[in-house]
């Protein structure tokens, strides 16, 4: 039986046992996902969608300038980054939906929703002391980078502000940036056990003592403590320590700070109001997801057009997918923007090709299906992905088996 079958008759006999006309009985409209044999072969349009990281930070950045910001290429935004948007929102930033230069109206729709064909998100800046109590819980969904960048900067707000997520945000380890808000006199109520989440976090931040700040298993609190930065009432030095994973997203936070008007020289975070020399950004797009772009290329044995390939600084340590995909079997062929991915009958990888994954482990999951399906090879310094929504060094080796037997 093909799998779109057995969908269809799974759903059915589920739909079944439910009917949403009756009325003591739960409305079960249930989906599912249908899936056909695809012909090998012809051109595969890859387009890539706006980089979580750029449009999380850029929010947080636009909504604590004084200024209107407009972001471009938003169009497709993730989950993540839309909860990112929705608790601003709630913090009583005014975020609204454009197209063609013309704001999008939301009929019967709460004002922390966002449009569905919105190309740009317009951010209503409130300055550093514009942020107002949320009148209920900030919900960062399975997002780990707006769950600390939302903390900090609550943390800063002098009121009470509850923060939580779904149920594997709740399973993360988020104690290092609670340990530091903690010595840094901010009160922190939490749960104890399996699920810490969420918290209710109430300032302000004490400037007058040094934070240490532990960079090994993440660099996302460092991030935190730089884009809540603006809000602090004096300078407030870092100590930060050991070996940094991820610097690429924490240098990315660094620089888009630094071009706002920033200086944290010497590990010193100064208060600060953002601005923007150009209030119209574009957002950069999602280098990682070339990965899967590689994967439907080798399954599909396609060729694959991807539109979008960002700037070197902006592919987020991703770029090791061109600089090794000879290895993994394909030709990379780069036009502005655009890049064409090909099968190469000339793979260089004999089983032997190592590929360090220190400041890129969003792709340890794609790039060790590539390695299963083909020659195989060694993935290292993907330690902290232990750290991520879920534990991906376990579930990637369970996967990975499972495609091998």
């Amino acid at each position: 039986m093909t799998p779109s079958r057995v969908a269809d008759n799974m759903a059915k006999r589920w739909v079944s046992k439910w009917n949403d006309s009756v009325d003591t009985a739960p409305v079960n409209n249930i989906e599912y996902l249908s899936i056909n044999e695809s012909a090998k072969g012809g051109n595969l349009q890859w387009n890539l969608p706006p980089s979580k990281s750029h449009l999380i930070r850029l929010l947080a950045l636009s909504a604590q300038s004084n200024q209107v910001i407009t972001l471009k290429n938003v169009n497709n935004a993730g989950e993540d980054s839309r909860s990112m948007r929705r608790c601003l929102q709630q913090l009583g930033v005014k975020i609204e939906d454009i197209a063609n230069g013309e704001v999008l109206s939301k009929p019967g729709l709460a004002e922390v929703a966002f449009h569905p064909d919105s190309v740009d998100w317009r951010v209503h800046g409130v300055g550093s002391d514009g942020f107002s109590k949320p009148a209920s819980v900030l919900h960062a969904g399975n997002s780990g980078t707006a769950f600390r960048i939302l903390t900090a900067i609550s943390a800063n707000i002098g009121q009470s502000v509850a923060i939580d997520g779904d149920r594997s945000l709740r399973l993360r380890d988020f104690s290092t940036l609670i340990e530091t808000l903690e010595s840094s006199g901010v009160t922190v109520s939490r749960g104890h056990g399996e699920e810490s989440l969420p918290l209710i976090v109430c300032g302000p931040i004490d400037c007058s003592q040094q934070v240490d700040l532990d960079l090994s298993k993440s660099s996302q609190p460092y991030s935190a403590w730089m884009l809540s930065s603006s809000m602090f009432s004096a300078n407030k030095k870092l100590n930060l320590k050991g070996q940094a994973v991820s610097r690429k997203h924490s240098d990315l936070t660094f620089r888009l700070c630094v071009e706002s008007g920033a200086d944290f020289s010497d590990e010193v975070l100064r208060p600060w109001v953002p601005h923007f020399a150009d209030t119209e950004v574009l957002v950069p797009r999602d280098a990682s997801m070339v990965s899967f772009a590689m994967l439907a290329t080798k399954v599909l044995q396609t060729k694959t057009i991807i539109s979008g390939w960002p700037q070197s600084e902006d592919a987020l340590g991703n770029d090791i997918l061109q600089q090794y995909c000879s290895e993994l079997g394909f030709t990379w062929n780069e036009t502005n923007s655009n890049v064409e991915i090909t099968l190469s009958n000339n793979s260089s990888n004999n089983g032997d090709n190592e590929i360090n994954l220190r400041d890129a482990n969003d792709l340890l999951p794609p790039l060790a299906a590539l390695m299963a399906i083909s020659s195989g090879g060694r993935i290292i310094g993907a330690a902290h992905a232990a750290h991520k929504e879920s534990n991906r060094l376990t579930k990637t080796r369970s996967t990975t088996t499972s495609i091998w037997y």
